[in-house]
C-alpha cells in the first residue's frame, strides 16, 4: 500500500521542512495559497504533488479534498500544519483578523478531517497531526488571535480522538518549538528539529497515544491533573483548593 501524507502550509517553514523531509518515505501531497513557491521547491520531486489553496477559503476545501481523494487515492496520513499569527493584543484586536485566525489554524484543520475521516475509518488506519503551539498554553501577549485559535484547535484535537477512540485512527498534536519561519524569523532552532517527533507520531502502533500534546521528543502535560474532580456532579475532593467556605 502506498505512504500517501497530506500536509498542509508546504510552502515555507515547518511545513517545507516536512514536506522535504517526508518526500523520502512518502508520496507527499501539499498546497498552499503560494503556487509559485510550491513549484520553486518541488517542481523537480517527483514524490510531490503541489496544489494551490488558500485555506481562508472554507467553502472549497471539501472539494479540494475530493480532487485529491481522486487524483492520488485513499490519504492515511495527515499533518495539518498551515497557520497564521495574526499580532494584536485582545483589547485591540480587530474582528477580521480573529475570524480568519481561527478559519485558517482551527476550522480548517476539523474540515480537513472530516473529509478524509470516512475512508481512514473504512481503512481501520489514519495518523494525523494537528501542529499547535506552546503559545496555547503560555498565552504570550500581542499573539491573541493565534494563542487563542491554536487552544481552540487543541481542544477540538483531544475531543476528535475520543470519538475515533475505538479505531486504529491516531489524532495528536505536536509543537515544533521555537524553530524559524516566517512567522518567527528570529527563532533560535532550524525545523529539522521536529522531524524525530513527527516520525514517531506518523509510525506509532494501534495500542499508540492519542489525543496527546508533544513536543521536541517530549509529551507536554495538555490538562492538569484533576483526579477527584467529577465535573457532571459537581463535586471536588480536599486536594482542590477551597476559595469558597462552608456557611
Amino acid at each position: 500500500m502506498t505512504k500517501r501524507v497530506l500536509i498542509t502550509g508546504g510552502s515555507s517553514g515547518v511545513g517545507k521542512s516536512l514536506v522535504e523531509h517526508l518526500s523520502g518515505e512518502f508520496e507527499v501531497i501539499t498546497f498552499a495559497r503560494r503556487l509559485h513557491q510550491l513549484e520553486s521547491h518541488f517542481s523537480n520531486n517527483e514524490h510531490v504533488h503541489y496544489i494551490e489553496q488558500d485555506l481562508s477559503d472554507l467553502q472549497n476545501l471539501s472539494g479540494v479534498i475530493q480532487r485529491i481523494n481522486a487524483e492520488h487515492g485513499p490519504i492515511s496520513y495527515l499533518i495539518n500544519n498551515a497557520a497564521i499569527n495574526e499580532k494584536s493584543s485582545l483589547m485591540n484586536l480587530n474582528s477580521d483578523n480573529l475570524r480568519r485566525s481561527f478559519s485558517i489554524n482551527t476550522i480548517a484543520p476539523i474540515l480537513i478531517i472530516r473529509s478524509l475521516i470516512d475512508k481512514m475509518s473504512i481503512q481501520n488506519f489514519g495518523r494525523i497531526i494537528n501542529i499547535t503551539s506552546g503559545a496555547s498554553i503560555d498565552c504570550p501577549t500581542n499573539s491573541a488571535p493565534y494563542n487563542s485559535s491554536k487552544a481552540a484547535l487543541n481542544a477540538a484535537t483531544v475531543t476528535m480522538a475520543k470519538e475515533v477512540s475505538g479505531k486504529n485512527i491516531k489524532i495528536n498534536l505536536m509543537s515544533p518549538g521555537p524553530v524559524r519561519s516566517e512567522m518567527a524569523p528570529k527563532a533560535p532552532l532550524n525545523p529539522e528539529v521536529c522531524h524525530p517527533t513527527v516520525d514517531y507520531l506518523l509510525s506509532i502502533d494501534a495500542d499508540g497515544p492519542t489525543g496527546r500534546f508533544f513536543w521536541l521528543g517530549k509529551e507536554i502535560p495538555l490538562h492538569p491533573n484533576l483526579q477527584g474532580l467529577d465535573w457532571a456532579s459537581g463535586v471536588a475532593t480536599d486536594r482542590f483548593d477551597r476559595i469558597l467556605t462552608d456557611e
